[in-house]
């Protein structure tokens, strides 16, 4: 299985594609076709997603990271995000099954 990234910044982008991971940038109006795209490639294993992209599409991303195996969906932080990262997999869990962690 590999790893494909869909982000809004090329920076992210160009750090991924040097450890061979590869990706497109999208803009907002275009995240749901390379979105569907890359969730119907069944190659792909672990999807990571822009923040912002996730926030402005959250329905469309929840309905394949609580009902289906596969891919894998997590948020990757540009070099303008960290300053306010969260924990997004203790959210994920916490939005998935109700609990705190």
């Amino acid at each position: 299985m590999k790893a494909y990234v869909i982000c809004d910044n090329l920076d992210t982008l160009t750090g991924l594609r040097l450890v061979g991971i590869e990706g497109e940038i999208v803009k907002p109006a275009e995240f749901e076709p390379a979105f569907k795209r890359a969730v119907a490639d069944k190659g792909i294993g672990i999807l990571y997603l822009s923040p912002s992209l996730i926030e402005s599409n959250q329905d469309l991303v929840n309905d394949v990271r609580f009902n289906q195996a596969t891919p894998l969906i997590t948020s990757v932080l540009g070099a303008n995000e960290y300053q306010n990262a969260t924990n997004t997999i203790a959210e994920t869990i916490q939005h998935a099954i109700g609990i705190q962690l």
